[in-house]
């Protein structure tokens, strides 16, 4: 029996399509002969938490440190079971077995922890999935590799895990248990990648805090020309300038400014080039989380959530979980159908479709450029967009008309620069002229295309004008008006979800250490994109972000933990290292062994060491007393008995309980506060009465499905003697 181990059911889906496998089982398919195909949902093990080991590690003390499992264990997720039971039969049965999970390390891990699990030692082979298209599928069957080729991208898997779990079982026991004895009662999480985007936040924000403004000037003036007038900027000498090119001497700004005013000029240089803009590419899930982020202010979980109910639920999107803008090239053959099935999901957008031309060749087609998943883009299928909510539709808009762009010619400017000299003193004009708009005519305006993050400012250098007169080289010119500007230098604005997205992308611009900036440039930099938005979600949940409109702003909690933790956690140079020696285990040139042995040695000591200093650290005016000092969890007032609450977490989320023995009265949570019971069954303005006995209705949440957030719906406020209830209609643009 041959036997497919797919990542999810959708990938099952469209292996069986192309192997014309059809017969459906209970957690598989097959063609009632030897081919069968069975699916995960992700990771369907999980490790072991300590107290899964042995019941010493239930409570967090400092004598139980450090935890190294000498033999490490995996468990099935309760919502898995009966699925891992389905796979592990059908491994038993089998003779070979192909991975036909993404072709990635996690991918990897996926199947052949399953293997593992079931004991299988048969034959093994790999199926190199990077995209689900038909031709794509076809491909990657006909150039089956050895499993044996592919095994280190398992061993590479296993050595992350492993490694990140020591890292944050070992240092949040640690550091919780030792500022606990300073008094600060609360949970800290730390790891690999949620720390050093910490980090990251704490120290843009001490940098605002700490950045001391400087002045400069800007010299603007009037040119008038025989065929009109435009503006120009001084272009201070290089004596008077700072490294940014802004002129720091105000004394010599007035000077020049008293000298040109109402002189005669002369047109230096005057240049004008032609310019194409290509259109953006399709987005991959960073780039769709910034552009929603900085457009509709969507955070990059709400972003993810509903990208991948238009995956699942919608089949409107292609796959979301990808670091990939680019197409496979066996996929401009299915551009037509997938444009006709958007006019046939939407009429609104047959106009857009009617100027594409899919013969066009786009930068968007190169097989070079693909990872593991392709770029998201529209599915070649009719969507009911009429069950869209408002996010829902503004996502999958974005998504179709970036790919409706690349079948567009570019966008057509002319772009020219004049020099005007007046005496000795150099001014700059420039302009842009639109010739043709291209894919530009998919947007409304540069904000829809490219928006721009909130708190960017508007640079200081050279800002183009529309359009400017024609001149020529040596015409003369008239300095009608002038006008010098006091400015001061700004710094660097609070992260945005956006931008620090963009950071945790590109982290090696912020990496101070030389050795670690080429390794960085050249890996994934912090998490992955599938990873990234529950990093911040998670930071903000457990108390170390707080959101201010658009902004993220680090917490007390946030600065005292960065305080404490050694450069070894919370840099992003850290990072670094850990995945140059993944890469190089993923490649076969590295050893899981050597790699768990030297960070199993490193914690442990780090362990040790702050043991035995921990009652030197705790005391008073010690560093962890210190930098914990003042620094309170947030505290309400219990509803019950008045005693304190203390926001906690559960398995199903957060929620408030009271700190009183006699009380211990829990209440649920809404954006970090408790919800007051009383408050909670009020009924709301406008809402509708129950069908079933008229009283009124209160808006309530349901359970989250796979992959999608919790909906809202209307329950009777008479629950649970009346059990009525009334669907709220989704809403969009």
């Amino acid at each position: 029996m041959k036997l497919y181990i797919c990542e999810k059911p959708s990938q099952a889906k469209d292996l069986a399509a192309v192997l014309g496998i059809t017969k459906r089982g209970d957690g598989y398919l097959h063609d009632g002969k030897e081919n069968y195909i069975t699916w995960a949902f992700g990771h369907l093990l999980q490790m072991y938490m300590p107290q899964d080991y042995s019941d010493k590690f239930k409570s967090w003390s400092l004598d139980t440190l450090p935890i190294s499992p000498e033999n490490w264990k995996l468990k099935v997720k309760q919502t898995a079971s009966k699925q891992v039971k389905v796979i592990d039969l059908l491994i038993k049965k089998a003779q070979v077995i192909y991975i036909a999970t993404d072709y990635d390390r996690e991918g990897e891990a996926i199947a052949r922890s399953l293997m593992d699990r079931a004991q299988y030692s048969g034959l093994v082979k790999r199926v190199c999935l990077t995209a689900l298209d038909d031709n794509s599928i076809r491909k990657a069957l006909k150039n089956i590799k050895d499993g044996k080729e592919t095994l280190s991208l398992y061993y590479a898997a296993i050595a992350r895990q492993r490694a990140d779990w020591l890292i944050g079982m070992n240092a949040s026991r640690l550091y919780t248990v030792l500022t606990r004895k300073a008094g600060f009662d609360q949970t800290l999480h730390i790891g690999r990648v949620i720390t050093p985007t910490i980090f990251l936040v704490c120290q843009r924000d001490q940098d605002i805090t700490n950045f001391k403004a400087s002045p400069f000037w800007t010299l603007d003036i009037s040119v008038s020309v025989q065929n009109g007038h435009f503006s120009a900027r001084w272009c201070a000498p290089d004596e008077f300038i700072d490294e940014q090119g802004r002129c720091i001497n105000k004394a010599y700004a007035e000077q020049v400014a008293a000298q040109i005013k109402g002189a005669q000029a002369v047109i230096s240089k005057a240049e004008t080039k032609a310019g194409k803009e290509s259109a953006p590419l399709p987005f991959d899930l960073t780039s769709l989380q910034q552009y929603a982020s900085k457009r509709w202010g969507y955070t990059a979980q709400e972003v993810l959530d509903v990208a991948q109910t238009l995956y699942e639920k919608f089949r409107a999107t292609s796959y979301p979980r990808t670091d990939s803008r680019y197409l496979p090239e066996s996929q401009k053959q299915e551009a037509n159908e997938v444009l006709q099935n958007l006019i046939l999901s939407d009429q609104a957008v047959s106009g857009l479709v009617a100027g594409a031309d899919t013969s066009r060749k786009s930068r968007v087609f190169n097989d070079k450029k693909i990872t593991a998943h392709h770029a998201i883009i529209p599915t070649p299928f009719k969507v009911d967009i009429s069950a869209m909510s408002e996010p829902e539709f503004n996502i999958y808009d974005a998504v179709r008309r970036f790919y409706i762009a690349q079948f567009y010619s570019p966008a057509e400017f002319s772009r020219t620069v004049i020099d005007v000299m007046c005496g000795n003193h150099l001014f700059i004009a420039a302009g842009k002229t639109p010739l043709k708009q291209g894919w530009k005519v998919l947007f409304n305006s540069e904000s829809e295309s490219s928006p721009q993050d909130e708190g960017t400012e508007a640079g200081e250098g050279l800002a183009e004008q529309d359009k400017l007169p024609r001149v020529n080289q040596g015409e003369p010119a008239l300095i009608s008006n002038l006008s010098i500007g006091s400015k001061v230098t700004r710094p660097s604005p609070h992260f945005t979800e956006s931008s620090l997205l963009a950071a945790m992308e590109n982290i090696s611009r912020f990496v101070t250490e030389e050795k670690f900036k080429k390794i960085l440039a050249e890996t994934a930099g912090l998490g992955t994109p599938a990873t990234r938005a529950g990093i911040i979600q998670g930071a903000v949940d457990k108390g170390y972000f707080k959101r201010q409109k658009k902004m993220l702003i680090s917490t007390e909690k946030a600065n005292a933990l960065i305080a404490i933790m050694p450069p070894a956690i919370k840099s992003p140079g850290m990072t670094a290292a850990w995945e140059q020696e993944l890469e190089k285990i993923a490649s076969g040139h590295g050893n899981m062994t050597v790699f768990m042995n030297q960070i199993t040695n490193w914690i442990c000591k780090l362990v040790e060491e702050l043991k035995v200093n921990s009652s030197a650290l705790v005391k008073s005016g010690g560093t962890i007393s210190k930098a914990f000092e003042g620094t309170k969890p947030a505290t309400h007032e219990c509803f019950n008995c008045g005693g304190e609450l203390t926001r906690l977490k559960g398995s199903n989320g957060f929620f408030w309980g009271c700190k009183n023995t006699s009380c211990k009265k829990t209440f649920n949570d809404n954006r970090g506060k408790p919800v007051d019971p009383i408050k909670a069954t009020t009924p709301q303005k406008n809402a509708p009465k129950c069908p079933e006995c008229d009283s009124p209705m209160l808006k309530r949440k349901g359970k989250p499905k796979q992959g999608e957030k919790a909906s809202q719906f209307w329950g009777c406020s008479n629950f649970p003697t009346c059990r009525g209830v009334q669907s709220i209609k989704p809403r969009r643009k």
